[in-house]
């Protein structure tokens, strides 16, 4: 990255600290250059959220190439796996600089990633989150998000999956007449649904359970005794 673009980061990251500081990077056609925006989350020394507004005022001028965010106060610029699992969701590279420091790097979106050995990230990185990547992968079907950043089957009130699975145009299938890409609904230590599996041929499932890397496990009977319904997509009735 040229010298130009980073004196232009470095003196708005500096200007925003101790908050995270956040702008974006556009092409022009003639030229590179940055566009401060105003961290609009509701915690801005932890996180950034830049407004759509700016988003699309920067796109009138070129193509957006990079978003930028500072990370203010760290012992070492790494990325966390959020960072990541954002930058995949934004389809852009992004750049990070540390402040006060001033080191810079940058991460692009992982493309195709394996299912298996996912970092666990509540809300951003769990079982809903996985089935949503599958079903759009292997079947080019889009499910709406219902990942929450919060542990919302604690309290027993709310019934994420109970109340959506057939919204989302699945339809209950027995036991015994379980196919590759059904979805498998449990309890897992709760009141409420609160957990969901892909069954992958051969007894196995592939899951991400709480706090664990996402993984093929055996749908033994730990899982079996626990599983309050198997249900398959619509569209994927009849297909070869």
């Amino acid at each position: 990255m040229r010298q130009k673009l980073l004196d232009a980061i470095k003196k708005h990251v500096d200007s925003e600290y101790p908050n995270e500081a956040c702008g974006l990077i556009v092409d022009t056609g003639k030229m590179q250059k940055y566009i401060p925006c105003k961290n609009i989350s509701d915690n801005p020394k932890e996180h950034f959220v830049i407004s759509p507004d700016e988003q699309l005022e920067a796109e009138k001028q070129g193509e957006i190439i990079m978003i930028i965010h500072s990370h203010p106060d760290v012992v070492s610029l790494v990325p966390s796996e959020f960072d990541r699992i954002q930058c995949d969701y934004s389809g852009a590279e992004w750049g990070i600089m540390s402040v006060p420091d001033g080191d810079f790097c940058t991460i692009s979106p992982r493309v195709n990633r394996d299912y298996t050995g996912r970092q666990w990230l509540l809300g951003y990185a769990d079982c809903w989150a996985l089935i949503m990547d599958y079903y759009k992968r292997e079947y080019n079907i889009s499910l709406k998000n219902y990942s929450v950043a919060h542990e919302w089957w604690e309290s027993g009130d709310e019934n994420i999956y109970d109340d959506n699975w057939r919204e989302e145009g699945f339809v209950e299938v027995e036991l015994k007449d379980m196919q590759i890409g059904d979805i498998i609904m449990m309890r897992i230590g709760a009141q409420v649904t609160n957990h969901a599996a892909i069954y992958f041929g051969d007894n196995l499932i592939l899951h991400h359970l709480y706090g664990q890397l996402s993984s093929r496990t055996p749908y033994g009977k730990y899982f079996r005794d626990r599983t309050v319904r198997i249900v398959r997509h619509k569209e994927l009735f009849n297909a070869e």
